[in-house]
């Protein structure tokens, strides 16, 4: 369905130079920090989510650290070049200075390259230095990918969102992929873990998704083409008992609560009809030309309702299902958590300098840079797991 044609925002994006004035670490975190109600899942405002096996959308406590503080106030699409100040950067530079050399070691702001990820949003404050978590079981701040899977392009990039950074807490995305063992499916997931679970969920979320595109391995183009349904749901209901099993067997103190995470599963055949699973908030969208669009229905509201995830007794049943269409020259599949997913949603400018950077193939550095943007009130970790149809592969 129709989700959004794409609205040529004015992109004030210029190169930015480190070489130059300004704050070379403002775009270190490439994501933008904020106080207050938000629409992620690092903080309190994500209260509406339900523990696996709970019934009629109980909500949960949400007891990670909240955020530092840099950006409030509602998103717009302002967009500026990186690094360009506003009219009260300075002014705010200046009266924390004295505070943040106290609280801080005198480091110099770290080296980083230069981007044309635009900033959009006004009074975009600048980045507090990046913490990182001390838990052995953290996942690294930036994960990429991109090449060749079976005859299709595959591009994936992960960032840890600027709350994690800011609290020093770990990044909860996770994404995997595949190709069956006849080698006629593509196999995708994108998991994210919730932040109800700061120690444990992205152990869940990385988890899943490897069970998951492992437990794809075994289908056939037959059977999905015959039963989608069945096959997805058998996917995700064996993916989750493999969790359970191996939590049993090697982590006898963590409860499959303390491994909730939200997830999307996507297999694409050589030929015919390919199909999307999720359960939770993870979102699937199509970029063809210049039109947005989004398989899984939403109502307008914040991405991050989560009234279910896994592991679940019952998956199979808890899950929505959907067909994708069939894809054209220069379409581009887009599996995302739903940090990526809101600022998509939400901001004509994101998806104008999302569709420009995807509109040919990335490699794992441009995939990474293609989510360097900051925008207001975006907060939590960005993940996008992108396949390229293979007329644009060969264009």
């Amino acid at each position: 369905m129709p989700l959004f044609s794409r609205r040529r925002a004015r992109h004030a994006v210029q190169e930015a130079d480190d070489r130059g004035g300004g704050n070379p670490a403002a775009d270190h975190g490439a994501v933008v920090p904020g106080a207050g109600p938000t629409t992620t899942d690092a903080g309190p405002a994500r209260s509406d989510m339900t523990e696996p096996g709970t019934a009629g959308g109980t909500p949960m406590a949400v007891d990670e650290p909240e955020a530092t503080a840099v950006d409030s106030g509602p998103a717009s699409d302002v967009v500026r070049a990186p690094g360009a100040p506003d009219a009260d950067t300075d002014v705010r530079a200046s009266a924390g200075a004295s505070t943040a050399a106290l609280a801080l070691p005198s480091f110099a702001p770290p080296r980083t390259l230069p981007t044309e990820a635009p900033h959009v949003g006004e009074h975009l404050q600048p980045l507090p230095f990046p913490r990182l978590a001390p838990l052995t079981t953290s996942l690294p701040g930036l994960r990429a990918d991109g090449g060749l899977l079976g005859d299709r392009w595959l591009g994936a990039a992960s960032l840890a969102g600027q709350a994690h950074l800011n609290g020093g807490t770990t990044a909860q995305d996770a994404y995997q992929f595949t190709l069956s063992d006849d080698g006629s499916l593509l196999a995708a997931a994108v998991c994210d873990g919730l932040g109800s679970r700061p120690s444990t969920s992205q152990i869940g979320a990385t988890l899943l998704a490897s069970l998951l595109c492992e437990m794809a391995r075994t289908v056939t183009v037959g059977q999905l083409a015959a039963d989608p349904q069945a096959v997805l749901g058998g996917v995700l209901g064996a993916a989750c008992a493999r969790v359970a099993e191996l939590r049993a067997a090697g982590m006898p103190d963590v409860t499959d609560r303390d491994l909730s995470c939200t997830a999307v599963l996507v297999l694409l055949p050589a030929t015919g009809t390919g199909w999307a699973v999720r359960v939770g908030d993870c979102a699937v969208m199509r970029l063809a030309k210049e039109e947005w669009e989004t398989v899984f229905p939403r109502d307008g509201g914040p991405v991050n309702r989560v009234s279910a995830a896994l592991p679940h007794p019952a998956a199979a049943e808890i899950a929505e299902y959907a067909p994708l269409a069939e894809e054209g020259p220069g379409d581009r599949l887009i599996l995302a958590s739903d940090g990526l997913a809101e600022d998509a949603f939400g901001s004509p400018a994101v998806r104008a300098w999302l569709a420009e950077r995807w509109a040919r193939p990335c490699d794992a550095v441009a995939m990474a840079d293609s989510l360097r943007y900051r925008r207001r009130g975006s907060h939590d970790d960005r993940t996008a797991l992108v396949v390229w149809s293979r007329q644009s592969r060969d264009g």
